[in-house]
């Protein structure tokens, strides 16, 4: 990784320091946006985010915008967002366009929708995926996401527990979870038989385990729990399938929730373990932890 595309997480760790050092163990988390932008931002920059303000925006989640007549900035961000975990993100996001972006593009306005979330603009560099790496490192730096995870079993009951933690989604839980664990795993996302989007962690890549979702519309295996798209106790806990399921050299041990009220299901897989297979949960907590499912906000969530 080269000195530039490395600069979302050195400047999501500057302000992960000052945080860390300034505030106590009760009140660093979840991290407060909002407050970070309007209160250090004037400490950094002669050119600061002076607003940070909700509103109606139709088909955008967030926006960050230049005064036209000042040397100062705005966040803006759509109040018709339910999910707070959704928006949660998304502020961070666009403080990540004003650290990273605000004067290395010539932009004065930074609009970001769904569309822009998922990030299928393949130019580079991608300043989508550059402000989402941003987000995930300041909402979820690794040094705790460590402390959250380390020697625990894979659940979905962890999952919400940091999601709750960082107020952040489920998704962007799992998918931070991926780099941290020690086996080879994959997230997928799917609906109606097919992947929206699958991630694999450095390990199943090295491996060749992956869905090139980006390049082809990929089915859900017909033996698996994700196939049947409903919530059960048993796809929740997890089930290991033989090979020939999901790939035909590994077994998986397959962990799938599933949303009634977005019709999508995520998945993880971990391939050649039985570890962390035993969690037992009611099925009235399906739609909660996906409920801000959607928020599905990088180029990089899905396989080239």
């Amino acid at each position: 990784m080269n000195e530039e595309s490395r600069r979302p997480i050195k400047e999501a760790n500057r302000i992960t320091r000052l945080l860390d050092l300034g505030l106590n163990a009760s009140a660093r988390y979840p991290v407060d946006v909002k407050k970070v932008a309007l209160e250090l931002t004037p400490s950094f920059n002669a050119d600061p985010i002076t607003t940070v303000q909700a509103g109606s925006m139709g088909k955008i989640d967030g926006m960050l915008a230049r005064h036209p007549h000042k040397d100062e900035w705005a966040i803006f961000y759509n109040q018709d967002i339910a999910h707070k975990g959704r928006t949660n993100f998304t502020l961070a996001h666009e403080l990540g366009h004003y650290f990273v972006h605000r004067n290395q593009i010539s932009m004065s306005r930074f609009e970001c929708g769904e569309s822009d979330m998922l990030d299928e603009n393949k130019d580079f560099p991608n300043i989508e995926t550059e402000a989402n790496i941003f987000a995930a490192n300041l909402l979820m730096p690794n040094h705790d996401f460590r402390t959250q995870v380390d020697g625990e079993p894979f659940s979905f009951d962890l999952m919400q527990h940091c999601a709750c933690r960082y107020d952040a989604s489920l998704t962007a839980v799992v998918l931070k979870w991926l780099e941290f664990s020690k086996n080879e795993v994959i997230a997928i996302l799917s609906e109606d038989g097919f992947m929206h989007w699958s991630k694999s962690n450095s390990r199943a890549l090295r491996s060749g385990r992956y869905y090139a979702t980006r390049k082809e519309c990929i089915e859900i295996p017909a033996g698996s729990l994700a196939f049947k798209a409903g919530y059960t106790s048993q796809a929740r806990s997890g089930v290991i399938h033989s090979t020939g399921i999901w790939f035909p050299d590994a077994e998986a041990a397959e962990f799938s929730i599933y949303s009634t009220e977005h019709e999508k299901t995520l998945t993880v897989l971990i391939l050649e373990s039985s570890n962390g297979h035993n969690n037992e949960s009611g099925v009235e907590n399906a739609d909660q932890l996906l409920e801000d499912i959607v928020t599905k906000i990088s180029r990089d969530f899905g396989q080239e």
